[in-house]
């Protein structure tokens, strides 16, 4: 049997310690925030803000190798992590939360969500197995993640949930022309969803934070040129947005009002439903 030095044992020891726990340390005053479906449009921009505000950013995604952008913000700063996580998976989840059972985090944003083709959320033309998966990811999403992290929002003392609503989910906005059928009505259920948390926590002052972040440009729509091709789903979009109907919002402008209205969140707007520039929605 090989004996190892004292030396190798300590080398040994601290290799150990990085594989199973947190890259994080406990107990300092930097604030952690961790954000789902950090690869692109606003989770990738919630990163890259909080990344140069100087926070601890657990980045989460499905497939972190592919995420090229995100892995460039984690590469230029050192206090960004990226963790793989599917949402709809309790595995994932389960195995993301044992890993991080001692941070404390002061925030926890649930961005990941699913839109789909608007093509296949027609009244003669949905797509079922679309809606079930939206259904998973939008609403029973952020449902399972703040779930296995509410302890540490709790140790945080206590922390925030973050969970980013859709003006497409709201009976008050519904308007023709009749679309999005199924992703409109997986958002109406992550809102209630919401509602319900800010009841279940209002005891623990845990604010549940529920924000429309307006119509934000994550595809570059506002972008592409006269003569440039328009992705087929988009191409309604585009028309609209060419015409002057409609204006999207830059990731960046959008979060960086979001990051201030997170901030100045009290326990008496938990659950409810907030546009990103703190104007009350109409549910």
């Amino acid at each position: 049997m090989m004996l190892l030095s004292k030396t190798s044992k300590v080398i040994l020891l601290t290799v150990l310690t990085s594989i199973c726990f947190p890259i994080f340390a406990a107990g300092d005053a930097q604030r952690t925030v961790l954000i789902t479906g950090s690869n692109r449009g606003i989770g990738l921009e919630f990163v890259n803000q909080y990344a140069a505000a100087d926070w601890r950013v657990i980045a989460t995604c499905r497939s972190p190798s592919k995420a090229d952008e995100l892995q460039l913000i984690a590469d230029d700063y050192s206090n960004v992590v990226v963790e793989q996580l599917d949402v709809t998976d309790a595995g994932s989840v389960a195995a993301l939360a044992a890993r991080y059972v001692d941070q404390p985090i002061d925030l926890l944003i649930n961005n990941a969500a699913l839109l789909g083709p608007r093509s296949d959320q027609a009244f003669n033309n949905q797509d079922f197995e679309l809606a079930a998966m939206q259904y998973e990811v939008n609403a029973l999403g952020p449902l399972r993640v703040t779930q296995a992290f509410i302890n540490n929002v709790r140790e945080a003392g206590p922390g925030k949930v973050i969970i980013l609503g859709s003006a497409a989910g709201s009976n008050g906005y519904l308007k023709p022309p009749a679309d999005f059928y199924s992703y409109r009505a997986s958002k109406a259920a992550l809102h209630f969803m919401a509602h319900n948390l800010a009841q279940e926590l209002a005891s623990e002052e845990i604010i549940i934070g529920l924000i429309n972040p307006g119509l934000v440009d994550t595809r570059g729509l506002a972008d592409i040129g006269p003569d440039d091709p328009v992705p087929e789903d988009y191409a309604q979009i585009v028309k609209l947005i060419r015409a002057g109907i409609i204006k999207l919002t830059p990731p960046a402008d959008s979060v960086k009002a979001m990051r201030q209205l997170i901030d100045s969140l009290s326990i008496e707007q938990s659950g409810v439903f907030l546009n990103f520039d703190g104007q009350v929605m109409p549910w």
